[in-house]
């Protein structure tokens, strides 16, 4: 700040304080001399608020002053070895999914196999789309053997055969299927326990017709309806009607569904004469069923709750009965899916028929007693799940109280009366007797991989009969392994074995003042029936099959006096096409 600034600034402000004093002075003395208030000191305070006049700036920019120090120059070295490497980089490929060829799947099949023993095999399957949601199949299968089992004196021959048309369409609702069927079962009774002289014509043949539709729906209380119409006849003249029907209804009740299944079961038939005499044997059943069932689920726990009520009436003897059976399972999921146990109880009415009969045994006698057979109660407990990954187990016990149960037993020789084709003790009958069973049953099925595949099963009996002395044709001990192995892409392996424990059975002859005398039993040893089956695909059409049953060649007894063939191979190809 130069002097003559300096001097003004001094002198400015001597002349504002003189001013100052002065005008203080004379207020004070004016105050006082008109004022009454005593004198009072009162101080203000405000906060400070700047503005933008208070700020001044300086008029000279001030400049920093200092010395420049030179950079020293700085030099890098480096000290390199050379080293060998033999690493050369990969040039990186995308990771792409391997495809396969799509397998063209073929809608018609047909195969034709030969053999020993005479044996013929010929099957066919043709189906047809007719438009969207409408199908229509047929299918004619046929597998008959000349025979020829060493030491018999009657043919052993056999043929069976049937033909079947097949109709179904779809819609958005329901599903609706009916079949056409008809079936030719020729067999001969050629299990004669002696020698005789007498001429005999050991063929039987079983002709059947059937006509079913069912309908399932998608929608609505209503689940499903069926219907079947069987005709059942054979060479003597017997004849038999077998009529059923079945609908399923379900009811949502407290997000559980309660189903409800009505049955209708009507049985009428007839044989041309009895076992001992000329006289016609009519017989006739008809049963109405209800069967309600309640599922309840909670967590790993499920609870099936319900009962079956019968209403049977037998037209022939004018007798009306009244059943009612329980229904109950229990099942809980110990470790998830790896320990499942689970109980019930279970009874039923059993309507049995002369096909039935006739396709379990069929060296019956056209003279049978056909009668339904009911199980009071059946009570099972047991326990399934996994043992690992691959190996899955089923292994139960059950009790089981069997009134009327169905046995077959050889026919009594009538050497004293006229002896006609299956009176010679080479038939069978049908006997009833109420029966307790015990059995214990054990399952394995083992899946290595997607080629290998096994299922091994056995079941162990007791039986308890009341009338007769002892449950006749069943066995003690049953077991059956199945084998399937995809060798390679054209080889395909599949193996059974069959095992079937000893069984009882009696020869009884015609007497003078008892009918029926029983002669000591007979056993009929246990037996092991093998088979393989060896399939190569020549090309996606052709293929070519060996089967090979009765490995061991052991002519073991199915039926008392009745062998079976031994070592049996068969060769043939198949064909897959389309029209």
């Amino acid at each position: 700040m130069n002097i003559r600034l300096k001097n003004s600034v001094y002198l400015v402000a001597a002349l504002i304080l003189i001013v100052q004093v002065d005008q203080l002075h004379a207020q004070t003395s004016q105050s006082r001399s008109q004022d009454s208030i005593e004198t009072q000191v009162v101080s203000i305070v405000k906060p400070y608020t700047p503005k933008i006049s208070d700020a001044f700036k300086m008029k000279q920019t001030p400049r920093l002053g200092g010395s420049e120090t030179p950079q020293k120059p700085v030099t890098y070295t480096i000290f390199s070895i050379p080293v060998a490497s033999t690493f050369t980089p990969a040039k990186g490929n995308s990771v792409r999914l391997k495809k396969f060829k799509k397998e063209k799947l073929f809608q018609n099949y047909a195969a034709l196999g030969l053999g020993n023993y005479g044996t013929v095999l010929g099957n066919v399957y043709l189906n047809h789309t007719l438009g969207r949601g409408e199908r229509l199949g047929s299918s004619i299968e046929h597998y008959s053997s000349q025979g020829g089992i060493d030491g018999l004196q009657l043919d052993d021959d056999f043929s069976n055969s049937s033909v079947q048309v097949n109709y179904a369409k779809s819609l958005k609702t329901f599903v609706w299927n009916s079949d056409v069927t008809y079936k030719r079962l020729a067999v001969n009774w050629y299990g004669l326990p002696f020698e005789t002289t007498a001429s005999i014509d050991p063929k039987q043949v079983y002709s059947t017709v059937k006509l079913g539709s069912d309908i399932q729906f998608t929608e609505g209380v209503f689940q499903s309806a069926k219907l079947q119409l069987q005709r059942f006849s054979d060479v003597y003249d017997s004849q038999e009607y077998h009529l059923k029907g079945e609908s399923n209804l379900q009811i949502n009740l407290l997000d559980s569904p309660i189903n409800t299944v009505f049955k209708v079961d009507y049985l009428k038939g007839e044989f041309s004469k009895n076992y001992t005499t000329s006289q016609a044997q009519p017989y006739g059943n008809i049963q109405f069923s209800l069967a309600p069932s309640y599922q309840y689920i909670q967590d790993d726990l499920t609870v099936l709750v319900g009962f079956k009520a019968y209403y049977a009436m037998d037209s022939e003897q004018n007798k009306n009965d009244f059943y009612i059976y329980p229904n109950i399972e229990v099942s809980y999921a110990v470790v998830n899916s790896l320990v499942v146990a689970y109980a019930g109880i279970k009874g039923d009415l059993h309507q049995n028929t002369y096909q039935n009969f006739a396709q379990a045994n069929p060296f019956v006698s056209p003279t049978l007693d056909i009668r339904p057979s009911h199980t009071p109660y059946k009570i099972v407990v047991g326990t399934k799940g996994k043992l690992s990954q691959t190996v899955g187990y089923d292994v139960k016990g059950s009790f089981t109280s069997e009134q009327d149960k169905a046995l077959f037993r050889t026919q009594s020789i009538q050497n004293l009366s006229i002896p006609n084709n299956y009176n010679r003790g080479n038939s069978f009958r049908v006997v009833y007797d109420d029966v307790e069973v015990f059995n214990i049953s054990g399952a394995l099925e083992i899946d290595m991989s997607q080629k290998l595949s096994m299922r091994l099963k056995g079941d162990l009996y007791n039986y308890t009969s009341d009338s007769e002395p002892t449950a006749w044709n069943l066995p003690d001990f049953e077991a059956s392994v199945f084998l399937d192995y995809q060798l390679s892409e054209k080889w395909t392996f599949a193996g059974s074995v069959f095992y079937l424990g000893s069984r009882q059975d009696t020869i009884n002859f015609e007497g003078l003042f008892i009918p029926e005398p029983i002669t000591p039993n007979t056993t009929l040893d246990a037996f092991i029936d093998a088979n393989v089956q060896l399939d190569y695909d020549i090309t996606n059409q052709f293929s070519a099959f060996v089967k090979v049953n009765n490995i061991v060649n052991k002519s073991y007894n199915r039926w008392s006096n009745y062998p079976v063939q031994g070592l049996q191979i068969l060769g043939g190809v198949s064909y897959k096409f389309d029209f």
